[in-house]
């Protein structure tokens, strides 16, 4: 049986590892609450129980954990080990990953996150990146290969306890957001650039941002008055004078333009 020791070596300091089949789904639920929360700072994580649609069948989620910058968040699944691999987690995750949101989902965000408006809980589900996360109590290889086949990341928590009853909790996996939204910036045909605002995580001077046709060109980040100024370098940016184009990142740092009908 795993051991945890923190700290000087005593008993009040050791925590044993509790069968992770001991537990019920519900209360494992809420043990992997607190490790998400704890253990990934960046982001915000709550009960979701949004229903999402693929091919005519409707499927509920679990949780979600959602980027404190919302350039990204996560539809999470948690799973116990025993469950059918082919005949429940897979059709879960799939539609969670390919189908679409249905009215419940943004209802569900703004009880979850209060603090969330519901232009920005329906912006997460119409424009943000989604990714799809499984968060098991037992590591298991099959589940990691079958998943990442879906492009859904598989996680493990471990919860311990010591001799009074504290806990501690262990998770193995990571999460990886391969794009990232940056925001919305409005394009002026008049001084022929894309206006945002500065906090969206672009620095200014030189780069490269393929563009919505997928060209890639020289464009400048300005800033002045709390507000980026985005150039084209040379020629036109071809956009329609007080259009929307959201800024995506992928996570080699590549940036791009996505036409938008967002406000």
């Amino acid at each position: 049986m795993k051991k945890l020791l923190t700290g000087e070596c005593n008993e009040d300091n050791i925590f044993q590892l509790i069968d992770p089949t001991a537990f019920l789904e519900i209360a494992f639920e809420a043990e992997v609450v607190k490790a998400l929360t704890c253990l990934f700072p960046d982001y915000w994580c709550g009960v979701f129980a949004g229903t999402f649609l693929l091919e005519g069948e409707r499927r509920s989620a679990d949780l979600a954990l959602i980027h404190k910058s919302l350039s990204h968040w996560f539809v999470v699944e948690v799973e116990l080990a025993g469950h059918s691999l082919d005949r429940h987690v897979l059709p879960q995750v799939r539609c969670f990953r390919y189908g679409e949101p249905d009215q419940t989902c943004a209802s569900s965000l703004l009880t979850a996150f209060s603090f969330l408006s519901r232009e920005q809980a329906n912006g997460l589900l119409m424009y943000v990146p989604r990714y799809v996360a499984v968060v098991g109590n037992m590591p298991d290889p099959e589940w990691t290969t079958a998943l990442r086949a879906l492009d859904v990341q598989y996680l493990t928590v471990s919860v311990y306890r010591d001799r009074n009853g504290r806990s501690a909790h262990e998770v193995e996996g990571r999460l990886v957001a391969r794009t990232e939204s940056l925001g919305f910036a409005r394009f002026s045909a008049i001084d022929n650039c894309l206006r945002m605002n500065k906090g969206c995580g672009l620095a200014p001077g030189s780069m490269q941002i393929i563009d919505q046709f997928g060209t890639p060109a020289s464009w400048t980040v300005r800033e002045a008055s709390g507000i980026l100024w985005i150039s084209k370098d040379r020629g036109p940016a071809l956009l329609e004078h007080e259009s929307y184009v959201q800024i995506i990142r992928t996570f080699d740092g590549r940036i791009s333009l996505r036409p938008s009908t967002n406000q």
